[in-house]
């Protein structure tokens, strides 16, 4: 009797142990690109983020994001997404400057900020 119950025990505690589902893959029309958070707070921001971009709301995008900033202040990937929403804003010297800062944060051959930074360039 005893024996089962230290088995009941022990089967609790490892399942408790058992790991969560891997998090949801944001997609967005500039690709995926969240790999640097699995913060949940910050991938739910991402969502509504992407969410409020294909509405043609930039602004509201940077609402979002700037409270995931506020969670994850150097992360890439949500100066990224920034710059991203800055530039469709129209404003592409905030947007270098927030690529610039993601540079000192992300690997120096990322291709997605490299690729925004050549496309302000030629915008400027």
């Amino acid at each position: 009797m005893v024996r089962l119950a230290v088995l009941i025990l022990s089967m609790a505690g490892l399942a408790g142990c058992a790991t969560a589902p891997g998090s949801p893959k944001v997609t967005t029309n500039y690709g995926e690109y969240r790999d640097g958070s699995e913060h949940p707070a910050v991938l739910m921001l991402f969502q509504q983020a992407d969410e409020a971009m294909q509405a043609g709301k930039p602004a509201m995008a940077l609402t979002y994001l700037d409270q995931a900033r506020r969670i994850e202040p150097r992360n890439p990937y949500v100066l990224y997404r920034q710059a991203r929403a800055y530039a469709v804003a129209d404003d592409n010297e905030k947007a270098r400057q927030l690529l610039e800062r993601a540079r000192v944060f992300a690997s120096p051959d990322d291709e997605m900020i490299n690729y925004l930074l050549y496309e302000l360039e030629f915008q400027l």
